[in-house]
């Protein structure tokens, strides 16, 4: 009998519970999703590699300048062949300067596209082109030589760093950030293994040149090289379909700089500038963009003189606030532009390349990507329809959510955007956008008078019923449950 019961009891919350759902399916709000339409073809890249410099400023490496040391000598300039050669090819910045000749800080800048990073902006979510990518489900790793500092490596799911950021006395680390499910378990392990290898063949790697030689400096960027070559390799051959952002730092050009001199810069320069070309042909052929930039540049006392950066001799000098900044990509167009620019307009560039419209969260930057298409982002304010046209061409008409992204609109034109939202269906927002450059455009809500004259509105009775609703159906079921349990 106590069995039949509580049977009985159990049914009569089955249906009491289908009920509920029934009335709040019709009066609780309904949640959004993302949209992706693809208006014209497009060509992605099946990720990046991000090679970060440490020290090289692009008066060295670009034909427009010559570069000069603080007595007014010239610099001797190096022999950069494959440099030369893949900014022939893609997008090269001529004019791209730093913000702060300060390591920390140029790295910040690097990664969340905004002039005044800091390490601490870092840390906030949606600030850097890593978490963009995150969203978008890519992975991303890190070896760093320099730049490690703590909030970047947390940005990296697996990465390798130098703990003492020495060349006479190397000790990488490995870290791991894996908070995935499954399906990336083996990946990590993978990943992980590979780098731990190399980690602790490091030490033997570089010493086996003597300490000061120039040769350990050209050991000490071969093994960030290798190691790249190592985890591109693994990725290509065991993990094809996965994405991902590899961001390499080397960080002797920096280093023989400060103590070898003008010759020396030039010498690690020119041997570091055979691994790069050994990197772009790996990228080519896994389908990846290849960016090439640094943290800030390097100037000298004289020509045969040691180099700085930071202190306020050096900083305010051309040479150090030049920075390289090139992309190659089978979605880029062959282009110089003209113009100033800065550190910040980076990261939204690489977003651009990536086909990723999204904005970090504190960026300050513009994309400098030239593409044969752009892409838009249309958030609205809630669930409804968006039609794009072009003068009396529609381009598209979708509706069902409140996020759209559409690829491959035709760069340089005039689009008309008009609104529909499914809450206010004669309420009708419209925008019209120039196409020069990937965007996210944001469509805010309709001023709702009935707010605005003290009264709650329609909508946010609804919102608050369902919320309400909800609130009850789960003290309700947590009720019932304690008391079929004491029964």
């Amino acid at each position: 009998m106590k069995n039949g019961h509580t049977s009985n009891n159990i049914h009569k919350v089955g249906w009491i519970f289908l009920i509920i759902c029934f009335i709040v399916s019709f009066i609780a709000p309904q949640a959004g999703a993302l949209s992706q339409t693809e208006i014209n073809p497009i060509s992605t890249p099946d990720g990046a590699v991000i090679l970060i410099i440490d020290g090289l400023g692009s008066s060295y490496i670009y034909p427009e300048f010559t570069p000069y040391a603080l007595d007014g000598a010239i610099i001797e300039k190096p022999v950069a062949r494959n440099i030369s050669m893949i900014s022939d090819k893609g997008l090269r910045v001529v004019n791209v300067l730093t913000p702060s000749t300060e390591g920390e800080s140029g790295h910040s800048v690097i990664v969340t596209g905004n002039s005044g990073a800091t390490p601490a902006m870092v840390a906030y979510t949606d600030a850097t082109i890593y978490d963009i990518a995150h969203k978008n489900g890519y992975l991303t790793f890190g070896i760093l030589q320099k730049g490690d500092i703590p909030e970047i490596l947390a940005e990296q799911d697996v990465a390798v760093h130098d703990i003492t950021t020495s060349i006479n006395d190397p000790q990488m680390e490995v870290i791991a950030n894996f908070q995935y499910d499954s399906q990336y378990e083996d990946l990590e392990t993978s990943i992980t293994e590979a780098l731990e290898i190399n980690a602790e063949s490091a030490p033997a790697y570089i010493e086996q040149y003597p300490e000061g030689s120039i040769e350990r400096y050209y050991a000490y960027n071969r093994w960030a090289m290798d190691t790249a070559v190592q985890v591109l390799d693994l990725m290509h051959e065991t993990y094809p379909e996965q994405k991902f952002i590899l961001t390499i730092n080397v960080g002797a050009v920096d280093t023989a700089g400060l103590y070898r001199r003008g010759e020396g810069y030039a010498d690690t320069i020119e041997d570091l500038d055979i691994m790069i070309g050994e990197l772009y042909e790996l990228t080519e052929k896994n389908d990846l963009a290849l960016i090439i930039t640094s943290d800030h540049g390097m100037t000298f006392q004289s020509a045969d003189g040691r180099g700085g950066s930071k202190s306020d001799k050096y900083a305010s000098q051309p040479e150090v606030l030049r920075i390289p900044f090139i992309v190659i990509s089978k979605n880029l167009n062959n282009e110089v532009p003209e113009g100033e620019f800065g550190q910040q307009d980076i990261a939204p560039t690489i977003l651009s390349v990536l086909d990723l419209p999204d904005e970090m969260r504190f960026t300050n930057g513009r994309s400098l990507a030239s593409k044969g298409y752009v892409n838009f982002k249309i958030i609205l304010p809630e669930r409804g329809a968006v039609t794009i046209s072009r003068g009396n061409e529609l381009v598209a008409n979708t509706t069902g959510d409140d996020s759209y992204i559409f690829y491959g609109l035709e760069p340089n034109k005039q689009y008309d955007i008009r609104v529909e939202t499914a809450e206010e269906p004669n309420e009708i927002l419209k925008r019209t956008v120039y196409s020069d450059t990937d965007q996210v455009i944001r469509f805010d809500p309709v001023p709702d008078a009935s707010k605005a004259s003290g009264n709650v509105g329609q909508k946010d009775i609804r919102r608050t019923l369902g919320s309400v609703l909800i609130i009850l159906i789960n003290l309700a079921g947590l009720g019932i449950i304690f008391r079929l349990i004491k029964k």
